[in-house]
């Protein structure tokens, strides 16, 4: 070995190099040896190629050498005879031979077809009697011929066999039962699985798409369907995943096909992976299927198979592409990771998809599966009216507690409530106990009622069918609403009630409403939950039905619900929300709980908005009484998710003086930032009585800055500074009084509504070149009223309160703008008579200072007019026009100086209502007792002092103009802090000014500190009437 390894190294070449050539010469030999493998392989494929076409040519000739023989003994007999089976099989033999692969050379079909007319003859001169006609035929040898016929039948001349495999099987004489042998045919193409070609649904898929002789190849499927319900799975998945099925069918066949529906319906629907690949790629073949469906259904009374249609929709919508339902009726083939192009539905197929929502299909599935019987309920719909907790309250949002109530602690609110509780509170909560459970549960308990007042199986399932549809098709920040919404919010019954009553009574009747807000987590809900989808659709419906509801239906009316039950609601879905945003939040998904969640927080957002405008309850139905206001403030403050989130979505769980602390503390804390020692301020001078003048021109040069702090000095009519240092209160007097100037509806920039209430002027450019700066000057002496907290005169109309929260304008906020366009565009909404007869166009006739001037609605509206069919859509885009259109460019260029001071989610805390109170303080007398009860003194006074006592007495006297007259001469402010005047910084103090004559001095005040110094007058009479002379006089610091 050693001896060699030497030899090896001693050589011309290494034991490596020897390693590598035996390597190369192993895979020389292996090489060769492969191709001799193929060469042989294809010697021998050529060999019985070559075989077969002469085997072929071969029995091709025997073939019609046999039925020539046939033909010429006829001739000599004169007349047709029935072929014995010992001559009759040969000639199958080679027929099969022949037609042994699934594509028929073209000419053999003459051929073929002469033999299927000789055993068609055979047959029917054998009066249609199997053991005469194929006796001594072998059984399997008559069943594969036929599948051959079947082949065959794909050509365009070859309709007879197709008929010869209808005829054996029977189906043209179907009143008789078949024999044996027939039933054994019949079977075997139903349920056998053919080599090549799978079973006969996948044969007769393939042959659809390219025969050109559909009809005896639907009646053939058709017939088998029928006679073997077994192959109805494979014909579902193969036949009805077609494209456009109905223009396919023959309508012969239209029958046959509509006989299987209930049977189809019981078909458990096949998985879309499981089904055939579409012949339209790009396309899933489910999307077929349903299409296909949805076609027979609409040729089919479906009262007597509603459970199971809805059943078997609501499963089918589970295995289609999101691309089904999709805008734009199309889906995506990806050709590439990076390239895909679009693959559009056929016209036919989306006609058909759309039937599941076309309003003969919802108001079929709505009549009968949201029928009720309202004899038969246990809970009927309460119409108790909403009752006042403040009834003497001078407005009506301040009776029931909206914005009125800021002023006191929460505890005394509730107490005043429940001491006071009225009757209707008392029912209210009395009803939500008395379904309660001892043990809250999750899964409720149905009363006897349900059985019979719904048909409850049909009911869930309807529900669940919509629901899922709504979910899986309505993108959660959708602009537009899918059209099934529309129809179902729309719906009204025969008796005139609506889907949303339907689904609230049945809530009412199946569950026991305390015990399931108060155990179920609504974001852990499925699409296949048989309550959540009930409530999604409820939700979802009324929500929808609240964006063009009018007042009159809402209030005047009940529609869709009581205003009882619509403060059901509220209280029903406050601690399901607020459990999620708060109490137990969660990571936010777009499952289907989470859009059940987000559906139910905006529709208490809408009732929430409605009940602010037009109160149907007190506020006491919207706050939590158990919440902490100061951890929640404390929590957002801190950036706690659960808070910002919980102030975010339901802001109104928290009281109105909750929410203004955390206003003003937001505030507060940006102000620190933007007014800090370090940061140096502005020093302006207005003269008095062109305060507005001087305003516009000194307060342009820093509008980029106005958060920092601003002195302001007065100067006299002689052209002198008035007495005095601003320490803030000239910066409110100053600011109080510019306001006041810069929104009168004389200078032109804001129009009045009827209640003398504030709103952009359509006209205002006009009148001012530049007056969309003006605007965003104004905008930004609201945002610093705001900023410094100094309460301005000026009060907005609601619609346009809406726009500074940032939110859209709805139709029925048309009554704060103009209540009698609103009524007239109302009574359109719902006239009886042809509409036409009015002789509306989409257009509208305005004066602009004298100049008429006509605009259109939409394109061409001019000639386009208002018909019943089209008013909806008038009375919107007219609504639309009034609080939108025509002021949209005023009320941006307004929003962008406000949000130049303040976030917008500092004021999203709010709702309209409670932003005038923000901005200009509550509309109430003055309230002596609460003044009284924060004063201080100094100087000598003190709270008995007679002086003090005679104080409060004529502030008790004086008129309502006189007292914020009182308080404008101490504080700056007309009216009174939005908290209390326990939150007043510095704190309301009266200081003593001695005097030894009653003519000495009048009361003066030092605003900066809410001080009003007060002579020590002789007697009530005199200090009354002195304290009237110095509020009124209109004078400033220099009056003593």
């Amino acid at each position: 070995m050693f001896q060699r390894d030497k030899e090896l190294k001693q050589g011309a070449r290494t034991k490596a190099e020897l390693v590598e050539e035996a390597r190369r010469k192993r895979d020389e030999r292996e090489k060769r040896r492969a191709a001799e493998a193929h060469v042989v392989l294809l010697q021998s494929l050529v060999r019985r190629w070559l075989a077969t076409r002469a085997t072929v040519a071969s029995c091709r000739a025997e073939l019609d050498r046999k039925l020539a023989d046939v033909a010429t003994l006829e001739a000599v007999l004169q007349r047709q005879i029935v072929l014995p089976g010992a001559a009759l099989a040969p000639l199958l033999l080679s027929a099969l031979f022949i037609l042994r692969t699934a594509r028929v050379a073209q000419e053999d079909v003459p051929r073929c077809l002469v033999l299927v007319r000789r055993v068609h003859d055979n047959w029917v001169l054998a009066d249609r009697q199997w053991s005469a006609a194929f006796d001594g035929v072998p059984t399997a040898l008559l069943q594969h011929y036929t599948v051959a016929c079947l082949h065959l039948g794909a050509h365009s001349t070859a309709v007879p066999a197709l008929q010869l495999v209808l005829d054996l099987l029977g189906a043209a004489n179907q009143a008789s039962p078949p024999s044996k042998d027939q039933a054994a045919l019949t079977a075997y193409l139903a349920l056998a699985h053919f080599p090549r070609v799978g079973t006969m649904p996948q044969l007769g898929r393939s042959l659809l798409l390219h025969s050109e002789n559909p009809l005896a190849l639907w009646a053939l499927l058709l017939f088998l369907a029928q006679q073997e319900p077994a192959m109805l799975p494979d014909f579902v998945a193969e036949i009805l995943t077609l494209p456009d099925v109905a223009r396919a069918l023959p309508p012969a066949s239209l029958g046959a096909l509509q006989a299987l529906w209930p049977q189809l319906l019981s078909i458990p629907v096949p998985d879309a992976a499981a089904l055939p690949a579409s012949p339209l790629p790009g396309l899933e073949s489910a999307i077929f299927l349903l299409a296909n469906m949805l076609w027979l259904g609409s040729t089919v009374d479906v009262h007597a198979t509603l459970p199971a249609f809805v059943r078997w929709a609501w499963t089918m919508l589970q295995v289609v592409p999101d691309a089904t339902y999709g805008a734009d009726a199309l889906a995506w083939l990806q050709l590439s990771a990076s390239h895909s192009v679009p693959a559009p539905f056929p016209a036919h197929t989306t006609a058909h998809l759309r039937l599941l929502f076309d309003s003969a299909t919802v108001q079929t599935l709505v009549r009968r599966g949201f029928a009720v019987d309202t004899a038969r309920i246990a809970r009927p719909l309460t119409t108790t009216p909403p009752v006042p907790m403040l009834p003497n309250a001078l407005l009506d949002e301040e009776k029931f507690g909206f914005g009125n109530i800021a002023q006191q602690p929460v505890p005394s609110v509730w107490k005043r409530f429940w001491q006071r509780k009225p009757q209707w509170a008392t029912k209210l909560w009395g009803s939500f106990r008395a379904t309660s459970a001892s043990t809250p549960t999750s899964t409720p308990s149905l009363p006897a009622a349900s059985a019979v007042a719904f048909d409850e199986e049909l009911f869930v399932a309807v529900a669940r069918l919509w629901g899922l549809f709504l979910f899986r098709w309505t993108a959660a920040d959708a602009a537009t609403p899918h059209a099934l919404l529309s129809c179902l919010a729309f719906h009204r019954a025969a008796d005139g009630s609506s889907l949303v009553a339907r689904l609230w009574l049945f809530l009412q009747e199946t569950l026991d409403l305390t015990a399931y807000a108060e155990a179920t987590a609504l974001a852990a809900l499925s699409a296949g939950d048989t309550v959540g989808n009930v409530l999604f659709l409820f939700v979802q419906c009324y929500s929808q039905l609240l964006v063009v509801l009018d007042d009159h239906e809402m209030y005047g009316q009940g529609y869709p619900l009581p205003l009882f039950e619509v403060e059901r609601v509220v209280v029903f879905f406050k601690p399901l929300l607020f459990r999620r945003h708060y109490a137990a939040p969660g990571a936010v998904t777009d499952s289907f709980g989470e859009r059940l969640v987000l559906g139910a927080t905006r529709l208490l957002q809408q009732l929430y908005t409605r009940c602010a405008r037009r109160p149907f309850c007190n506020v006491t139905s919207w706050v939590l009484s158990e919440l902490d206001g100061a951890a929640v403030l404390e929590g957002v403050l801190r950036e706690d998710p659960r808070a910002l989130r919980l102030v975010q979505h339901m802001p109104y769980l928290l009281m109105y003086a909750d929410r203004v602390r955390l206003f003003e503390t937001w505030v507060r804390l940006d102000r620190e930032r933007h007014q800090a020692a370090a940061m140096p301020g502005f020093r302006i001078n207005i003269r008095r009585g062109y305060v507005l003048e001087d305003g516009l021109a000194k307060l342009n040069v820093i509008k980029n800055d106005l958060k920092r702090k601003i002195q302001v000095h007065f100067v006299n009519a002689a052209g002198g500074e008035e007495v005095g240092i601003d320490a803030g209160g000239l910066f409110k007097e100053f600011w109080t009084e510019l306001s006041q100037l810069a929104f009168a509806p004389q200078y032109g920039l804001f129009s009045c509504t009827p209640e003398q209430l504030l709103y952009p002027n359509p006209h205002s450019g006009a009148l001012h070149g530049a007056d969309l700066a003006l605007f965003e000057f104004l905008g930004r002496i609201l945002g610093k009223a705001l900023y410094e907290a100094i309460v301005v005169q000026p009060r907005f109309a609601r619609f346009f309160l809406t726009k500074l929260l940032g939110r859209p304008n709805p139709w029925h906020d048309l009554p704060s703008l103009d209540p009698d366009l609103y009524k007239n565009l109302a009574f359109l909404k719902s006239y009886d008579g042809d509409v036409r007869d009015l002789g509306l166009t989409f257009s509208i006739d305005q004066d602009c200072f004298g100049v008429p001037r006509r605009v259109e609605l939409l394109p061409g509206g001019a000639d386009l007019p208002v018909t019943t069919e089209n008013r909806l859509r008038y009375v919107h885009l007219a609504a639309n026009f009034y609080l939108n259109t025509q002021i949209r460019a005023q009320s941006a260029a307004f929003l962008r100086g406000l949000q130049d001071l303040l976030e917008p989610h500092w004021l999203a805390l709010f709702n309209e209502p409670e932003l005038q109170v923000l901005i200009s303080g509550t509309s109430t007398a003055l309230d002596v007792q609460d003044l009284k009860a924060a004063a201080t003194f100094a100087g000598g006074y003190f709270g008995h002092d007679k002086r003090v006592q005679w104080l409060w007495r004529a502030l008790e006297s004086f008129s309502p103009a006189e007292q914020a007259q009182f308080l404008r001469f101490v504080t700056s402010c007309q009216r009174a802090p939005i908290l209390g005047f326990h939150s007043l910084h510095p704190p309301f103090c009266v200081q003593r000014v001695a005097i030894s004559n009653d003519a000495d001095k009048l009361p003066s005040a030092a605003t900066c500190f809410n001080t009003l110094k007060l002579p020590t007058y002789s007697s009530y009479k005199v200090l009354r009437a002195k304290l009237l002379t110095s509020i009124t006089s209109g004078a400033g610091f220099e009056l003593t």
